[in-house]
């Protein structure tokens, strides 16, 4: 479809421009519609299309400038479109200031209140950034590499970044009886290369780029060819020697929940997980059509409001897990993680957000 008279800010280093170029039935030319980046904003103000629309990406770590050219166009558009794929306390709190009429919020997670004035819709980013990998480039890894069956250790638990809850499942599982049946690793500090700090990166196919410093989980490595960040390889060898994972999220606010690789990677393995995130994350992921495993083990630690509480009820349930046999276990659990496989792999989850991105522009262009 043509478009007419319309300009569009895009404030966001390329990612917001991305998002209207994917779009599957309207057509934008950059040089005409297009005014990219701060350099290009007051040009965008004093323009005189039809028209007028901003969107923006939210930068992270978080910042505030975007805001104020925000609330600079705000009247003097039609529409604003803001994509958040980074959702922590700062970001959370930037998005529910802008609960007004005509904004729409594209956002990778659920925010536990309801906007009153702006849309808001799910982004699920980083359900896409590692699927891409192991959906498109090498399809056949996983179901390769993976090794079915009962393993020597229950419990994978790769923590990152240092967070309370991290902290929490460290010591909780130092101080186990079952501790020998964890496979743990803290990496705790970012001033410090990931080797130094225990990170495991003996993974088969990982080859380090010339000059990388890798410091952090988001750095990129060559992975069986392809250039893409460490925190996106399923840790296959790992897989293949615990039967199930404990994720410790990103954050664990019980404003909102923010899905990352973390649940992503048992997700496309077919892991059964226990979650040390906020309240309510099984309950939001859930609502995605994922099944978690309540016909299994005990997941009202999700209702709890306490932190420290619900950490604790979810610890309880790795240390049940613990002194079962994994042979019945992993046989409960298959049509569960089946079922999580499929729809992880199948639902085409950046087209739902382009179809509805595209709805929301229609009537401004046509």
């Amino acid at each position: 479809m043509t478009v007419g008279d319309v300009g569009i800010f895009h404030d966001g280093g390329g990612v917001s421009q991305y998002h209207f170029n994917m779009l599957p039935n309207l057509k934008f030319n950059e040089e005409r519609h297009y005014y990219e980046g701060a350099v290009s904003f007051d040009r965008f103000m004093h323009s005189k299309h039809q028209v007028k629309l901003a969107s923006f990406h939210v930068p992270f770590p978080d910042q505030s400038e975007w805001i104020v050219r925000l609330k600079q166009c705000y009247e003097q558009v039609d529409h604003v479109f803001v994509f958040c794929s980074e959702l922590h306390r700062a970001t959370a709190e930037q998005l529910t200031r802008l609960d007004k009429p005509k904004i729409s919020i594209y956002v990778n997670g659920i925010f536990q209140h309801k906007f009153v004035h702006a849309k808001v819709y799910p982004w699920m980013d980083w359900f896409s950034q590692p699927l891409y990998f192991y959906k498109d480039i090498k399809p056949g890894l996983l179901r390769q590499k993976l090794v079915s069956g009962p393993k020597d250790k229950m419990f994978d638990v790769l923590l990152g970044a240092q967070r309370d809850h991290r902290d929490f499942a460290y010591f909780f599982i130092r101080a186990s009886a079952n501790k020998s049946l964890y496979f743990l690793t803290y990496y705790n500090r970012i001033d410090i290369p990931l080797a130094m700090s225990g990170f495991d990166m003996n993974e088969e196919g990982i080859e380090t780029i010339q000059d990388s410093k890798l410091n952090h989980s988001v750095d990129r490595v060559r992975y069986h060819d392809h250039e893409l960040s460490i925190s996106q390889i399923i840790p296959i060898k790992i897989y293949n020697q615990t039967n199930y994972s404990l994720i410790a999220e990103t954050n664990a606010e019980n404003d909102f929940s923010f899905y990352t690789e973390k649940v992503t990677k048992p997700l496309m393995a077919g892991r059964l997980f226990v979650a040390l995130a906020g309240q309510y994350y099984l309950k939001n992921l859930r609502s995605f059509g994922f099944k978690t495993f309540d016909s299994i083990i005990d997941e009202s630690y999700d209702t709890e409001p306490n932190p420290e509480k619900r950490w604790s009820m979810a610890m309880q349930q790795c240390e049940w897990l613990c002194q079962q046999d994994p042979e019945v276990i992993l046989e409960q659990v298959k049509p569960i993680v089946d079922h999580n496989k499929n729809l992880i792999f199948t639902h085409d989850w950046y087209d739902e957000v382009s179809r509805l991105l595209e709805s929301e522009l229609l009537p401004y262009v046509d």
